[in-house]
């Protein structure tokens, strides 16, 4: 079972609209119970495309995946069905960051 936090690489494929396709890099951001219990994992796409949007977080040189991870395309995949790769864990404060970037896209507003 992956964790929350793990970048993967994953096929986003079939894709509608402005969603990212294709096989390419996410980050798990549902936490373990969530993943466990619904056989489901909550992920945010990566891509190398930097336009410098507020909703996207640039992953640093403490990865080896390279780009900036799209909060506002958060999905929800079986990633079993779909097969993945684990790549690596992302450092802590990045993770942090894209939780409370979700968060935020969520919250009831006055």
């Amino acid at each position: 079972m992956v964790k929350q936090g793990s970048i993967i690489k994953i096929n986003f494929n079939p894709q509608s609209g402005h969603e990212q396709a294709g096989y390419r890099p996410a980050l798990i951001v549902s936490n373990d119970f969530f993943n466990e219990k619904t056989n489901m994992t909550i992920v945010c796409p990566i891509t190398n495309t930097n336009n410098k949007f507020p909703l996207h977080v640039p992953l640093d040189s403490r990865t080896q995946t390279t780009g900036v991870i799209l909060c506002e395309q958060l999905r929800s995949l079986d990633i079993e069905a779909r097969g993945y790769h684990f790549i690596e864990m992302v450092p802590g404060d990045i993770l942090e960051n894209v939780i409370d970037i979700v968060f935020s896209e969520i919250e009831i507003l006055d």
